[in-house]
């Protein structure tokens, strides 16, 4: 087999693994969000996150630095923030995780918003992601200003993505 046959194959390889990986944690940011404490959930959600992108740097042999990928993160669910669109996403997200505090209603309410909002972040990260470490990037040349928009189109990818799970389930 030629050299580049063989790097085409095991580039195949890291994008299928990837994406099981991707879609994996996606669906456990989903099931994080069900956590009925406030905080608790969020911090489920962001080690569910974390765990993904060390598996991600795993895959196509990347180191992994905790304090990048925290910083990583913060910075591109806050770059939804920007926006109209993003604000009321955002404000979704954090009213649903408050929204918890409410005894009873405010659980409900939840059920309504936060599994789709942190399974679409969570997915769109993992798809940004991919396509870094695929590039030959690493989790400190990542920079989440270049890929503001990319993350948007793949939240919205995201949302569709755990919309059709549960429409499956």
């Amino acid at each position: 087999m030629s050299a580049e046959k063989h790097a085409e194959l095991k580039q195949r390889k890291q994008h299928r693994a990837a994406g099981a990986v991707v879609r994996r944690n996606t669906m456990w940011a989903v099931g994080g969000s069900f956590i009925p404490i406030p905080v608790l959930d969020n911090a489920a959600i962001v080690a569910v996150q974390l765990k993904m992108l060390a598996e991600l740097s795993d895959i196509y042999d990347v180191p992994f630095d905790r304090n990048s990928g925290k910083s990583a993160i913060a910075a591109l669910i806050c770059s939804l923030g920007s926006g109209v669109l993003g604000k009321s996403l955002i404000a979704t997200g954090v009213f649903g995780s408050m929204a918890k505090a409410v005894p009873v209603v405010g659980y409900g309410l939840m059920v309504l918003t936060l599994p789709v909002f942190n399974g679409a972040t969570t997915y769109a990260l993992g798809k940004i992601f991919q396509q870094h470490f695929s590039a030959g990037g690493t989790i400190l040349s990542f920079d989440p200003g270049k890929t503001e928009q990319h993350f948007r189109e793949k939240f919205a990818e995201g949302k569709e993505f755990v919309t059709r799970q549960k429409v499956a389930a």
